[in-house]
């Protein structure tokens, strides 16, 4: 039955109006987009869309912060590297002073003022150490979160994973850890150096060397020199299985017991006398820990190895001969320290590059599911524009089908 002659529903008028609704709704969204760029703009426009792309844009601002994180890495690296650099400065000059010193041809007087120069160069080497910071934090000294407790251990995050991490270790760097500066610590544990100079002060001299408590060196411990310094090995035995019979013997040159109770005092231990002290408790040497009829050994190293200057003054072109040694070995240790903040510095850099690729990468995918296409949704607004003016023209003519039907009651 048609709908021409009834009044009091007007069905033609209703559909142009549902679909001049559904044509100014259509057009509405595509001006969003234009006006906002992104294709997605609620979770309702493409739900399995709006999840993806708000995880992919998650990651990626991770990545971005993990690249500016990098940035501060490389930062810090060239921090300590800047300071290692001054230190090898350093180093090869006072390894040219020691060298001249060690001439014949030089009086004391010269080799004393050379001695002077030296402990300011040291002096410079500690403050170096002390002023290379990084946010505040010491990169070079004082390090003690590195796999060998003697180092700076630094992670860095440059990833946007947990698990994206890069460590990094930078060694202690100051006079004493380069073997140019330092002093006794008796609570050392194995491969304490003793310095030779700290015994001379006190009057160390040969024959004065004590082992465990009480008990008196038998010989003449020569390389227990004061002028020369010298290593030796310390075997700890227990004979029969108790901690009272632990028995303490040093390189075939001292030899001697406990009678009874464990020694006391410190592991290496410098007493008024000048006596160099081993101590069972302090050494952590337990029952159980040594069998009957076994032994445990540690080494202890007794160097002149003072700070470079004080050790020249009044010092023979041998002791320069000897300190030409030390700055060798200690320039050595910082370009291998500097090889390996190099190595870490490219690493960083690989992974900087790599991390902008991926980055943009994901930028792309996200870009594809997101992001508007402005040539396509332009052309759709145009049209859907020329149906909204042909709806509302038809909306007025629906409207106006009605009155026809008054001419039939004429």
């Amino acid at each position: 039955m048609s709908s021409f002659s009834q009044i009091n529903t007007n069905i033609q008028s209703q559909r142009a109006f549902q679909n001049l609704s559904d044509t100014s709704e259509e057009l509405s969204n595509r001006r969003e987009r234009l006006t906002t760029g992104l294709r997605i703009n609620s979770a309702s426009d493409d739900a399995a869309g709006f999840e993806i792309a708000n995880r992919l844009e998650a990651k990626t601002g991770s990545q971005e912060q993990a690249l500016r994180n990098i940035g501060d890495a490389k930062s810090a690296l060239s921090t300590a590297e800047g300071a290692l650099d001054s230190q090898l400065s350093i180093l090869q000059t006072a390894r040219e002073k020691a060298t001249q010193a060690a001439n014949g041809s030089l009086s004391q007087n010269e080799r004393d003022a050379i001695g002077n120069e030296l402990q300011s160069l040291v002096g410079e080497i500690n403050d170096i150490a002390d002023n290379a910071t990084f946010n505040g934090d010491q990169l070079i000294k004082g390090g003690t979160s590195g796999p060998d407790g003697n180092s700076k251990g630094l992670t860095f995050q440059t990833g946007a994973e947990a698990d994206s991490t890069f460590d990094v270790n930078i060694q202690n760097s100051t006079g004493s850890d380069l073997g140019v500066d330092g002093e006794v610590d008796p609570n050392s544990a194995e491969g304490q150096n003793v310095v030779s100079g700290d015994f001379d002060d006190v009057g160390l001299s040969e024959g004065s060397v004590s082992v465990a408590t009480g008990a008196t060196s038998t010989g003449s411990p020569d390389q227990f020199s004061g002028d020369q310094g010298g290593t030796f090995e310390v075997k700890v035995t227990d004979p029969t299985g108790t901690d009272s019979n632990i028995k303490f013997e040093a390189a075939n040159t001292l030899s001697t017991g406990t009678s009874g109770g464990s020694p006391s005092g410190g592991t290496i231990e410098l007493d008024t006398s000048a006596n160099i002290t081993f101590s069972a408790n302090k050494l952590d040497i337990g029952t159980g820990d040594i069998a009957e009829g076994e032994s445990k050994t540690f080494e202890v190293s007794v160097n002149d190895t003072n700070n470079i200057g004080d050790r020249l003054e009044g010092g023979s072109g041998g002791a320069a001969r000897a300190i030409v040694e030390d700055t060798k070995s200690a320039i050595n240790d910082l370009t291998s320290e500097l090889s390996d903040l190099g190595a870490s510095q490219n690493r960083l850099s690989f992974k900087e590059s790599n991390l902008e690729t991926a980055n943009t990468n994901l930028e792309s995918a996200q870009s594809r599911i997101e992001d508007a296409d402005f040539a396509k949704e332009q052309t759709q607004v145009a049209k859907l524009q020329v149906q909204q003016q042909s709806g509302t023209a038809q909306l007025a003519q629906a409207n106006a089908a009605g009155q026809s039907v008054l001419s039939l009651l004429q």
